[in-house]
């Protein structure tokens, strides 16, 4: 028991921190907020309830300038594809740029 939960915190860290990561090295940001938000999701997604599936981004950077909300939203999409094949279920995303 105590092996499942230690497994489960550490697979829902190591999403959040390749978030981080991803995020960071593709965008630069001045400002990066990860949230992971998967316990509000428990009652209807099983894998929720081990953390690491829903999570909340907020990403100001430079890289926004001048780029519709849609084409960031795109972006940020890109930059995570490889955690949406691994787990990740969905994400909210407050993306802006420096000069927003």
């Amino acid at each position: 028991f105590h092996y499942v939960f230690w497994y489960s915190k550490k697979i829902k860290m190591e999403i959040k921190v390749n978030i981080i990561k991803k995020l960071s090295d593709t965008f630069l940001p001045t400002e990066l907020e990860v949230e992971d938000q998967s316990h509000l999701h428990a009652n209807h997604n099983d894998d929720a309830k081990r953390g690491g599936t829903h999570f909340k981004i907020f990403i100001r950077s430079e890289k926004f300038i001048n780029i519709k909300p849609i084409d960031r939203h795109r972006m940020a999409m890109e930059a995570l594809s490889d955690e949406f094949r691994n787990g990740l279920h969905a994400v909210s995303f407050d993306l802006r740029a420096t000069d927003d």
